[in-house]
Order: C-alpha cells, then sequence, then structure tokens
C-alpha cells in the first residue's frame, strides 16, 4: 500500500515535470535569447526622434525637442528572471534580457518630469524598428513592465518556434544601472514631477522616483537572486510551485500583489539572517514551500518591512524602513537598500494574498494528498472567490478625462484607490473582502497611441 507522504511527493515530482521545460527545449531558448541579444547590440548608431513615439510622449506632456538623442547600442546585454534562476515555469515562458542604457543617451536632469521614461521608450522605438527588419524574428509586439503603463517592454518571438515552448518570446527590459544621482531620487523628500502639488506646493514623488530607482537597480538584484538560486535544487522547485500556486490564483497574481520577480525576492529574504534564514538547504522541497505559505498567511515581519540585506551590511536605517512603511502599503527593501521591491502592492491585494495563504496552509493540513488538486491544479478567479463582481464604466467621465495620465502614480492606479475607498465606506464591516483592479495593458498595444490605448 502506498503511503500519503509518498503519493504527494510523487504527485509533485509529476507536476514539476510538467511544469519544467525540458533540458533541450531550454537549450534552444537559451540560443534564441542569445540571437536576440546579438541582433540588439549590432543595431548601428542613429537618432532617436521623438515621433516614433508621439502619442506616448503627448501623453506624458513633453515637448519633442527635448527629447532626442543619438542612439548607441546597450552597454550590457544579460540574461536575467527565471530562466537565470533555474526556474522557468509553463505555460506561459519568456525569457528576461536586461538590456543597460548608455549613459550618453541622457542628461544628468533626466530624471525629472517624466523625460527618463519617455526616453527610455523612444531607445526601445529604434530597436523594434531594428529587430522588425531582420529575418530571425517572426513578430515584435510592446507590453509594459509590471503592468505599468510608462515603462514599456518590448515582446520578441524568434522566427524559430520551439516545438515544447510554444509562444516562447524574448521580453526586453531596459536598465539604468549609474544613470542618475541617488539623491535627486530620495523616495522621502524629492519631488521630481512638477506638475505633483498640492496648494501650490511641491509634494513628494515616491512612486515615481521608485519607479527610476527600480530600473536602476534590476541588474544588481538580478545577479543577487541569480546567485542565491544557482545550484540550489530545491529551491527552485519551490520557486515553480508558488508560482504555480500563485498562477492559478488570478487575484493575487497581478500587477499590485505577486509576480514570479516578486516570489524570488521573498524566498531569498526568507534565505538571508534577515530573514530569520528559515529556509535552508537541507529542507525538502515541500519543506520550502510550506515555510514561503506560512510566512504569507503569518509572519509578523510584514509590519516590519523585509530588508534583503545580511543584517551585517545592512545599509537602509531604521528611520528609512519606517518611511517606506509609512509611504507604501507593504515594505520589502531589494539588494541596494534604496528600492521598495513591493511599491506597486496594495494593502487590500495583501490582505487577499494572506487570506489565500490561510487557506492554503489549511488545506496542506486537512485536505487529501496535501491539497494537491485544490492548490496546484484548481483555478480560483474573481468569480469564484467573490460573491459579486462589478465592472465600473468610467468611460467620459468627467473626473477621469480631467486626471494627468501620470504624475507621481498612474491616473488608473488614483482611481483604483478612490473607488477602493468609496466601497469601503459604503460597506463598512458587511465585506469581509474588497479588491478593485483597472483593465489591464491590451494585449496588440501600438506605442504611437500613447497612453490612451492602455484605458
Amino acid at each position: 500500500m502506498v503511503s500519503a507522504e509518498y503519493s504527494i511527493d510523487l504527485k509533485l515530482s509529476e507536476l514539476l515535470k510538467q511544469a519544467r521545460p525540458s533540458a533541450t527545449s531550454l537549450r534552444a531558448a537559451g540560443e534564441a535569447t542569445d540571437a536576440v541579444g546579438e541582433l540588439i547590440k549590432s543595431v548601428p548608431l542613429q537618432q532617436a526622434a521623438p515621433e516614433a513615439a508621439s502619442g506616448f510622449v503627448i501623453d506624458l506632456g513633453l515637448a519633442a525637442e527635448k527629447l532626442a538623442f543619438s542612439f548607441r547600442p546597450p552597454e550590457v546585454v544579460r540574461l536575467a528572471g527565471s530562466h537565470a534562476a533555474g526556474a522557468v515555469t509553463r505555460p506561459d515562458v519568456a525569457a528576461d534580457l536586461l538590456v543597460r542604457l548608455p549613459k550618453e543617451c541622457f542628461h544628468e536632469k533626466d530624471f525629472l518630469n517624466h523625460r527618463y521614461h519617455a526616453k527610455r521608450c523612444l531607445y526601445l522605438c529604434v530597436i523594434e524598428k531594428s529587430l522588425r527588419s531582420s529575418p530571425l524574428i517572426r513578430k515584435v509586439s510592446w507590453s509594459t513592465f509590471q503592468d505599468e503603463a510608462r515603462k514599456p517592454v518590448l515582446h520578441v518571438y524568434p522566427a524559430t518556434e520551439i516545438a515544447e515552448l510554444p509562444g516562447f518570446y524574448v521580453r526586453i527590459i531596459p536598465t539604468a544601472s549609474s544613470l542618475f544621482d541617488l539623491s535627486k531620487l530620495n523616495l522621502s523628500t524629492r519631488n521630481n514631477v512638477r506638475a505633483y502639488t498640492k496648494d501650490g506646493i511641491n509634494q513628494p514623488t515616491p512612486r515615481y522616483n521608485n519607479s527610476i530607482l527600480e530600473d536602476m537597480f534590476l541588474e544588481e538584484n538580478a545577479e543577487y537572486t541569480g546567485s542565491t538560486f544557482a545550484n540550489w535544487k530545491t529551491l527552485q522547485e519551490a520557486l515553480v510551485l508558488l508560482k504555480v500556486w500563485a498562477r492559478q490564483r488570478t487575484s493575487i497574481y497581478s500587477h499590485d500583489c505577486l509576480n514570479g520577480y516578486l516570489i524570488s525576492a521573498i524566498l531569498v529574504f526568507l534565505t538571508m539572517d534577515s530573514g530569520g534564514s528559515i529556509i535552508n538547504r537541507s529542507m525538502t522541497t515541500r519543506q520550502i514551500f510550506r515555510v514561503a505559505i506560512n510566512f504569507f498567511a503569518t509572519s509578523k515581519m510584514w509590519s516590519k518591512g523585509l530588508v534583503i540585506q545580511p543584517m551585517k551590511k545592512r545599509t537602509i536605517s531604521k528611520e528609512g524602513i519606517a518611511h517606506l512603511l509609512k509611504t507604501f502599503d507593504v515594505a520589502i527593501c531589494d539588494v541596494s537598500g534604496h528600492v521598495n521591491l513591493a511599491f506597486r502592492m496594495t494593502k487590500s491585494a495583501f490582505s487577499e494574498l494572506q487570506d489565500e495563504a490561510a487557506c492554503t496552509l489549511n488545506c496542506l493540513d486537512k485536505c487529501r494528498d496535501g491539497g494537491f488538486e485544490e492548490l496546484f491544479m484548481t483555478k480560483v478567479d474573481f468569480g469564484a472567490k467573490f460573491d459579486s463582481c462589478l465592472r465600473i464604466n468610467l468611460k467620459g467621465n468627467s473626473k477621469v478625462t480631467a486626471l494627468s495620465f501620470c504624475l507621481d502614480d498612474e491616473s488608473w492606479r488614483v482611481l483604483e484607490k478612490d473607488v477602493q475607498s468609496l466601497l469601503q465606506q459604503g460597506l463598512t464591516d458587511r465585506t469581509k473582502m474588497i479588491r478593485v483592479l483597472w483593465r489591464s495593458t491590451p494585449s496588440e498595444w501600438n506605442i504611437m497611441d500613447g497612453l490612451l490605448r492602455v484605458w
């Protein structure tokens, strides 16, 4: 007779085999990604014209004459994400290619008033045009980085398809290592969007500043995460299981909650002394999965902020952490000590994450086969989780049309918070959970249409 424990391990092992691509297909994906990287490195010097993304530039409220620059090939092109961490998870398989923006393409004050975001986009426009002309590329499309419309990315589909990885693409993500003076992007004091005022007084722009800082430390964070996961099989497998678990829960695998990158960062934190070293190399895949779920559900560390730095090398002060907690709903300070990796996460989404994790813990203990079917094979979308789902049409609403697209935050994120607040005031304690989400970026976004197309 097969023991229950053996049965669970067998099912998890089979799930991992199904979720992880074969070594052969990963090699093919790696070769395709390298080929895209070489094409990007070979893009010739040329003038980057604001007209290439006129709608985007206009929606950011910028004058085109201040944005032209001479394009130079990227200083560094490197693989990151799940491919680098050894945790590629089907069915949606993409390789993240970090492309470092050259300093020569920017002025020292381009961190002001979305000029960085505009030039970042124009840099991608040059790459897009070049890739479209290559016979090695089947298709190039636009998307966003973590659903932030002011930070577009390119999805590049190689001409040679990989049978085991249908729809495989390479995601081109710009990075901005050492591009600006860090003191100019202080999260607590600096205003870098001059139109963002209250009673005529400039207000700090922490979300805007964090958006730029995120790009400045993408490479450092990717390097640290990759080195932690390297040659740690059970940690890689646990990350795959957590991604499968989260993807099955539509409401928590979203722009304002979890994504694969954030899950990997949290796992890294739990391996460090600052995270209590509650994950170590002696643990099995199942044990790591359970520890992570328990951390999501019950840890008191969330209220103190997570810092992905060894205790003896911590650079962020207690005051700095306190400010992050005051400014953002959730704080996960990155390895540099400058970026809040969770700056997009909302209080309502985090509450839902904790609720889902608590339900998962209960299922692990009480359901048959450790809840395998319920946790990994069953889709839990909004319709299944919530008693009522409303769709609010704000098209033509005067309050909406009067908003600037982007100030400290994007206007649709501000509207999410306003609607959330209104519903909470009206429903008070009669509901357990309320969640407001703006619809995501369309699958076929033309950058020429600007931010309007995201609405």
